[in-house]
């Protein structure tokens, strides 16, 4: 692991929830070198009870999953693809300068999704994942964690990964 961190993204057409969470935990295998038990906690939160020195992240979305290991904290990754953006989901999760910045993108959707990653890596990070809706407007705000843009080589399909400083 580089950094005490691993993340790797694999590029796919899964069409079902199902079938994306079953590629997710073969990434995860992959990255491990090996199977282990994969449980959630409480709040959906991944973990891995053989590996308690380990965080664990994993996204998927209907062209791509990620997952991401930390032997340095906790850590938080998202993958989307491209979709429609309702306007009031906008309002919802970003501040009015954000929002200004999605409307005046030469692509709002994707620039919206780069924003959605982030912060949704950010909650993830912090253990809340998507229940944490609420605080989404601020979620980049955080001063203690640095947020990564990640390459994932799929049209149209964008990745952020959060670590804590």
């Amino acid at each position: 692991m580089t950094d005490g961190v691993e993340w790797k993204i694999e590029r796919g057409d899964w069409q079902t929830h199902a079938e994306q969470s079953a590629a997710a935990s073969r990434l995860l295998y992959r990255l491990l070198g090996g199977e282990t038990p994969l449980e959630h906690d409480a709040h959906g939160a991944p973990r891995l009870p053989l590996h308690p020195e380990l965080a664990v992240s994993i996204s998927h979305c209907r062209t791509a999953v990620a997952v991401a290991v930390s032997r340095r904290g906790p850590v938080g990754i998202d993958v989307e693809s491209r979709r429609r953006v309702a306007d009031g989901l906008v309002r919802r999760v970003c501040t009015e300068a954000e929002q200004a910045a999605v409307r005046e993108a030469d692509d709002p959707t994707m620039a919206f999704l780069r924003l959605w990653t982030a912060k949704e890596a950010v909650l993830k990070l912090r253990g809340t994942g998507i229940r944490g809706f609420g605080s989404m407007a601020s979620a980049l705000q955080a001063a203690d964690i640095e947020i990564h843009e990640l390459p994932c080589g799929v049209p149209d399909t964008v990745a952020a990964l959060a670590l804590a400083r």
